[in-house]
């Protein structure tokens, strides 16, 4: 579970840096929220890897608590940011699918 993890806030780390180099003229926040869920999920990996290294009395249970606060942190800041920038994509000016429903009316 934790290589997924590990790999899906890679991912959403490289979001708004793919974003730039692909050309998207859009503004950078709702990529920004994709790369905050990145930095969440990388978070809850670490929580959830800090279980299996301390072993001191009462701090599983914290990381536990820890590790779900940033999983859904994370999973918010993603499904908002995607939702986001989606929206930002569609109507950037020179987007075919706006054109030619404009183009249809």
């Amino acid at each position: 579970m934790y290589f997924q993890l590990l790999f899906l806030g890679l991912i959403c780390l490289a979001a708004p840096g793919l974003v730039r180099f692909a050309g998207y003229e859009i503004p950078r926040k709702p990529f920004d929220l994709v790369g905050i869920g990145g930095i969440f999920f990388l978070l809850a990996a670490s929580f959830g890897l800090g279980l299996n290294v301390i072993d001191v009395r009462g701090l599983p249970g914290l990381f536990r608590v820890l590790t779900i606060i940033a999983f859904c942190l994370a999973w918010i800041s993603l499904i908002v940011g995607a939702v986001w920038s989606t929206i930002e994509v569609v109507r950037e000016p020179d987007h075919t699918v706006v054109h030619r429903a404009e183009m249809r009316a």
